[in-house]
Protein backbone atom coordinates (compact mmCIF):
# COMPACT_ATOMS: atom_id res chain seq x y z
CA UNK A 1 0.00 0.00 0.00
CA UNK A 2 1.46 3.62 -0.98
CA UNK A 3 0.95 6.26 1.70
CA UNK A 4 -0.05 10.07 0.77
CA UNK A 5 2.85 11.93 -0.30
CA UNK A 6 3.70 14.89 2.49
CA UNK A 7 2.84 17.52 0.00
CA UNK A 8 -0.77 16.43 -0.78
CA UNK A 9 -3.07 18.48 -1.47
CA UNK A 10 -6.58 18.50 0.80
CA UNK A 11 -7.65 21.26 -0.96
CA UNK A 12 -7.65 19.21 -4.36
CA UNK A 13 -12.01 19.36 -4.04
CA UNK A 14 -12.42 22.91 -2.71
CA UNK A 15 -15.52 24.55 -4.14
CA UNK A 16 -16.31 21.23 -5.97
CA UNK A 17 -19.57 19.31 -6.03
CA UNK A 18 -20.10 15.05 -6.79
CA UNK A 19 -21.43 15.52 -10.58
CA UNK A 20 -21.67 11.60 -10.48
CA UNK A 21 -21.40 8.13 -9.34
CA UNK A 22 -20.43 4.98 -11.80
CA UNK A 23 -20.27 2.07 -9.85
CA UNK A 24 -18.60 -1.11 -11.88
CA UNK A 25 -16.90 -5.03 -10.81
CA UNK A 26 -14.88 -3.85 -7.89
CA UNK A 27 -15.01 -0.21 -8.20
CA UNK A 28 -16.37 3.14 -7.68
CA UNK A 29 -15.65 6.15 -8.91
CA UNK A 30 -16.52 9.74 -8.07
CA UNK A 31 -16.15 11.95 -10.12
CA UNK A 32 -16.04 15.74 -8.54
CA UNK A 33 -16.13 18.96 -10.49
CA UNK A 34 -16.70 23.01 -9.86
CA UNK A 35 -19.24 25.09 -11.45
CA UNK A 36 -18.05 26.56 -14.96
CA UNK A 37 -17.14 29.58 -14.62
CA UNK A 38 -17.01 31.01 -18.49
CA UNK A 39 -18.60 29.71 -21.37
CA UNK A 40 -15.72 27.54 -22.92
CA UNK A 41 -13.67 27.10 -20.22
CA UNK A 42 -13.60 23.58 -19.06
CA UNK A 43 -14.52 23.14 -15.46
CA UNK A 44 -12.00 22.12 -13.10
CA UNK A 45 -12.54 18.11 -12.50
CA UNK A 46 -10.80 15.34 -10.22
CA UNK A 47 -12.29 11.67 -9.79
CA UNK A 48 -11.51 8.99 -7.45
CA UNK A 49 -11.34 5.08 -8.31
CA UNK A 50 -12.09 3.06 -5.32
CA UNK A 51 -11.15 0.01 -5.71
CA UNK A 52 -10.73 -0.96 -1.56
CA UNK A 53 -12.96 0.64 1.26
CA UNK A 54 -15.88 2.95 0.95
CA UNK A 55 -17.47 3.80 3.76
CA UNK A 56 -20.16 6.30 4.02
CA UNK A 57 -22.55 7.96 6.88
CA UNK A 58 -25.75 9.96 5.59
CA UNK A 59 -27.36 11.87 8.72
CA UNK A 60 -27.77 9.04 11.04
CA UNK A 61 -27.22 6.02 8.88
CA UNK A 62 -23.91 4.57 8.60
CA UNK A 63 -23.05 2.06 5.73
CA UNK A 64 -20.63 0.41 3.53
CA UNK A 65 -20.28 -0.35 0.16
CA UNK A 66 -19.90 -4.74 -0.63
CA UNK A 67 -19.47 -5.30 -4.23
CA UNK A 68 -21.62 -8.45 -3.33
CA UNK A 69 -24.57 -6.22 -2.47
CA UNK A 70 -25.70 -4.26 -4.81
CA UNK A 71 -28.27 -2.80 -2.29
CA UNK A 72 -25.22 -1.26 -0.47
CA UNK A 73 -24.31 1.35 -3.53
CA UNK A 74 -27.79 2.98 -3.28
CA UNK A 75 -27.02 5.07 -0.42
CA UNK A 76 -24.68 7.04 -1.94
CA UNK A 77 -26.68 8.20 -4.78
CA UNK A 78 -27.82 10.96 -2.07
CA UNK A 79 -24.35 12.20 -2.10
CA UNK A 80 -25.00 13.75 -5.78
CA UNK A 81 -24.82 17.17 -6.05
CA UNK A 82 -23.83 17.73 -3.04
CA UNK A 83 -21.04 20.53 -2.19
CA UNK A 84 -17.64 19.06 -0.76
CA UNK A 85 -16.97 20.81 2.31
CA UNK A 86 -13.35 19.75 3.08
CA UNK A 87 -11.34 16.65 2.93
CA UNK A 88 -8.98 15.39 5.86
CA UNK A 89 -6.87 12.32 5.92
CA UNK A 90 -8.29 10.32 9.43
CA UNK A 91 -5.63 7.67 9.19
CA UNK A 92 -2.39 6.87 7.55
CA UNK A 93 -3.86 6.80 3.31
CA UNK A 94 -7.51 7.16 4.49
CA UNK A 95 -9.42 10.41 3.37
CA UNK A 96 -12.74 11.47 4.61
CA UNK A 97 -14.74 13.56 2.53
CA UNK A 98 -17.33 15.69 4.19
CA UNK A 99 -20.22 17.42 2.46
CA UNK A 100 -21.82 20.55 3.38
CA UNK A 101 -24.53 18.63 5.42
CA UNK A 102 -22.67 16.96 7.21
CA UNK A 103 -22.61 13.53 5.44
CA UNK A 104 -19.12 11.65 5.08
CA UNK A 105 -17.46 9.31 2.63
CA UNK A 106 -14.80 7.47 3.62
CA UNK A 107 -12.14 5.97 1.17
CA UNK A 108 -9.72 3.51 2.80
CA UNK A 109 -7.00 1.39 1.85
CA UNK A 110 -6.70 -1.84 1.29
CA UNK A 111 -5.13 -3.81 4.32
CA UNK A 112 -3.52 -6.24 2.87
CA UNK A 113 -1.48 -3.99 0.43
CA UNK A 114 -1.86 -6.56 -1.89
CA UNK A 115 -3.59 -4.31 -4.30
CA UNK A 116 -4.02 -0.82 -5.49
CA UNK A 117 -6.61 0.62 -3.16
CA UNK A 118 -7.61 4.37 -4.97
CA UNK A 119 -6.63 6.07 -7.48
CA UNK A 120 -7.12 9.77 -7.94
CA UNK A 121 -7.14 11.50 -10.99
CA UNK A 122 -6.63 15.44 -10.91
CA UNK A 123 -6.96 18.27 -12.85
CA UNK A 124 -3.99 18.84 -13.81
CA UNK A 125 -3.42 14.90 -15.28
CA UNK A 126 -1.27 13.95 -12.61
CA UNK A 127 -2.48 10.03 -11.12
CA UNK A 128 -2.03 9.31 -7.34
CA UNK A 129 -2.03 6.15 -6.42
CA UNK A 130 -2.62 4.50 -3.15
Amino acid sequence: MSMLSDNFDFLLLSGCYLEMISFGVRMTRLDFSRPQTFPGVSPYTVSFCVEAGLKYRIGSVVGQRNFADSSTSAPLLDFLLMDVQSVEEVKPATLQITFCTGDKILVEPDDTGDYESYSIYLDSGDVIVI
